[in-house]
């Protein structure tokens, strides 16, 4: 590879070299989540020492091009997907919106009884009928996010068997006149398990970002409660927060 680095030149070396770093991305040379080549590998190949390539990598690094694995090298940074948290989303709408198109792989879809706990869940009787459907949803032939949908069946029978793509909620609207308008969302860093490590193509124990949700149609009734795991490395949400002065109440005690 012909690093095109010029040691009379006014511009730094590690500029220079930090620079061509950032060409061969744009050019597509190294792709979001392509490993770069060694230190050592760079320092022969481009002619330059060890601390010249350090400086253009931390560099790189502190501007979210680059990022460091401890233990595994150093990657081409994956795009962050930042979804805010002020209003009620479809993460397929959501990225839609971005130009990005989500590409679902249907992992299993079954009918099966509310057990007591998802009776509670969803506000329905236990062993009333529900639809299960887990997906694999990747960005570009990368793994994103796992998504596990818990509904009543009663409310969308056909939706054990028909076509399904892109956002539950557009498919629930359009088919079943079923509109979420109001959701309550959950999250908590986890770290992936086994199987959840294998569909994400991750380390196991891999941060990963768990969002739980139930989901309300207009007259308050439960829709939907999802299970969601995405990668850490691929996302992050958005609260936008406003200060506000304190507020005290003062109630006063009843007359005996």
């Amino acid at each position: 590879m012909n690093w095109q680095l010029d040691s009379t030149a006014a511009v730094p070396l590690h500029q220079q070299f930090e620079t061509r770093i950032k060409t061969l991305i744009e050019e597509g040379v190294w792709q979001p989540g392509d490993q770069i080549p060694s230190e050592r590998d760079l320092m022969q190949q481009a002619g330059i020492s060890r601390a010249t390539v350090r400086q253009a990598l931390s560099a790189l690094v502190h501007d979210g091009i680059l990022e460091k694995a401890h233990g595994r090298g150093t990657f081409v940074r994956r795009t962050r997907f930042e979804q805010p948290l002020t209003i009620v989303y479809s993460f397929s709408q959501q990225l839609r919106s971005l130009g990005v198109t989500l590409e679902d792989e249907l992992l299993e879809r079954v009918r099966l009884p509310a057990s007591p706990e998802m009776a509670r869940r969803l506000a329905v009787p236990v062993d009333e009928p529900l639809i299960c459907l887990k997906r694999l949803r990747r960005v570009n032939r990368v793994p994103l996010m796992v998504n596990i949908a818990y509904l009543p069946y009663a409310l969308c029978p056909a939706l054990l068997h028909e076509p399904l793509e892109g956002s539950l909620y557009v498919h629930l609207t359009t088919h079943y006149n079923l509109t979420i308008v109001s959701a309550t969302d959950r999250l908590e860093a986890v770290p992936a398990d086994s199987t959840i490590a294998r569909l994400l193509a991750v380390p196991r124990r891999a941060p990963l970002m768990y969002v739980e949700r139930t989901a309300y149609a207009a007259d308050q009734a439960i829709v939907h409660l999802g299970y969601n795991y995405l990668r850490g490395d691929m996302c992050r949400f958005r609260s936008d927060m406003q200060h506000q002065p304190a507020s005290l109440e003062v109630k006063t005690r009843g007359t005996v």
